[in-house]
């Protein structure tokens, strides 16, 4: 029998040598898993067993039809235009204070991710929007770009969060209770990102215009434009309201947010038969690319559980004896380091096996550290080597006038400070868990 001691050493090993050799993450946790499993049992067809229970048992689940369900109410959300409108209204709303269109681009990314879920189509979407409005009002572009980069990360917090859902499907947690709990963190990430443009703007007065006043179409038609995306306001109170309240379990909100942006689709008049079937390709794309890293990273727990290591885990923190806030952060620490190097879902489906159960044992809530976990990884999107935002927004800035020679080395140092106000919500929510865990004591 081996030694979880020497069963950690080569699991981690080969995990480390596929990934360094450029193998998918999910291929890597398969065939690591397949290994370890055979170095248990000595027995190649338990651990072909092990992978083939493994991706029958976990997204034959009911609640995993929440992943397309809210995937697809993104694309539908983003293929009726209302990106546009909400940024309008925010703009019409905000033009009239200082660094007035950073902010717009905070709060339009705060609605957008709520109907989103996903990082990614935040950065893209408001970099086309957002990037040449500031260029054109000489706000500084580092400042620009590193604002569009760390506002997406919104996403990850304001519900429906494709990373609650994993995070809630891998730790056997409410995804209904994350969604609301990650309500008031995110509200805080927004308001100290506005914060941190002030700041910059303070400090560096050349870095941000000044105020500007309304035009004449924008006062005549003021409430026109504030009310135009009414819609969405209202399919997100709908299908987010209703998991609040009890109506709705997550898969069902889902549904219902899906068939409400499909109807805004056809309202806005966006609906044709070509586009509507990239909508579903790009659906079922995103969807199975997170469905194998779920079987793949539920093979991998099965894989550690069976050698020993997760037991090992919990044995040398009860030796070590700890206070648990030392445990906490020490695990925070470790994530921001993964997170700097792999992307947001594979950090948490790495991490996920080995934490969740020693942060049960110590006693403290799983939709807390759910909530501070994400934070956690969502800073890897704006942290070189490899954040995902950064790389996203520079690809977006292709075609934009006046952002041909914008490199990645000045996105990254655009996002610098946005880097320590996240550090500073992750500090908020890990030592006031109140911000976390208010809104889930009401459901």
């Amino acid at each position: 029998m081996i030694s979880p001691e020497i069963f950690a050493l080569v699991t981690l090993g080969l995990l480390l040598f596929l990934l360094v050799s450029g193998v998918h993450i999910g291929i890597s946790l398969m065939v690591t898993s397949v290994v370890g499993v055979y170095l248990v049992t000595g027995r190649f067809e338990v651990a072909m067993n092990v992978l083939s229970q493994a991706a029958w048992a976990t997204i034959r689940q009911y609640m995993f039809g929440v992943i397309p369900l809210f995937v697809l109410m993104g694309l539908l959300v983003n293929l009726s235009g209302v990106s546009q409108e909400l940024y309008d209204a925010a703009s019409v709303l905000l033009k009239r204070v200082r660094g007035g269109v950073g902010i717009t681009t905070v709060v339009a990314n705060a609605l957008f991710s709520a109907t989103t879920g996903v990082t990614i189509a935040s950065a893209v979407v408001f970099t086309k929007i957002a990037l040449p409005q500031m260029m054109r009002l000489k706000y500084n572009r580092k400042l620009a770009l590193g604002t569009i980069a760390s506002s997406s990360i919104l996403g990850f917090l304001l519900p429906p969060s494709l990373l609650m859902i994993v995070y809630g499907s891998q730790a056997d947690t409410s995804i209904g209770r994350l969604f609301i709990a990650g309500v008031i963190p995110g509200l805080i990430l927004a308001v100290v990102i506005i914060a941190t443009i002030f700041i910059i703007a303070w400090r560096n007065p050349t870095a941000v215009p000044d105020a500007q006043p309304l035009t004449a179409e924008e006062r005549k038609n003021f409430l026109k434009i504030v009310l135009k995306p009414w819609a969405i306001v209202v399919l997100i109170f709908c299908s987010l309201g209703g998991i609040w309240l009890g109506f709705f379990t997550p898969t069902e909100a889902g549904g219902v947010g899906a068939f409400g942006a499909f109807i805004i689709v056809i309202a806005k008049g966006k609906f044709t038969f070509k586009s509507m079937w990239a909508t579903l390709l790009s659906t079922a794309s995103s969807t199975g690319r997170v469905l194998i890293l779920l079987i793949s990273a539920s093979t991998y727990a099965r894989a550690l559980s069976m050698g020993g290591v997760i037991n090992m885990a919990g044995n040398i923190v009860e030796r070590l004896d700890p206070a648990p806030i030392v445990v906490i952060l020490v695990f925070m620490v470790i994530i921001l380091a993964v997170a700097s190097v792999l992307d947001s879902t594979s950090t948490m489906l790495l991490t996920i096996p080995l934490m969740v159960p020693i942060v049960s044992d110590l006693g403290y809530d799983l939709v807390w550290f759910g909530i501070v976990m994400i934070v956690a990884v969502g800073s890897g999107l704006i942290t070189p080597p490899f954040g995902m935002n950064v790389f996203t927004v520079k690809a977006a800035t292709h075609g934009i006038k006046g952002a041909e020679d914008v490199t990645i080395e000045e996105i990254f140092m655009g996002s610098l400070p946005f880097f320590f106000a996240v550090l500073v919500v992750l500090a908020i929510c890990i030592f006031i868990p109140q911000v976390v865990t208010f809104l889930p004591s009401l459901m």
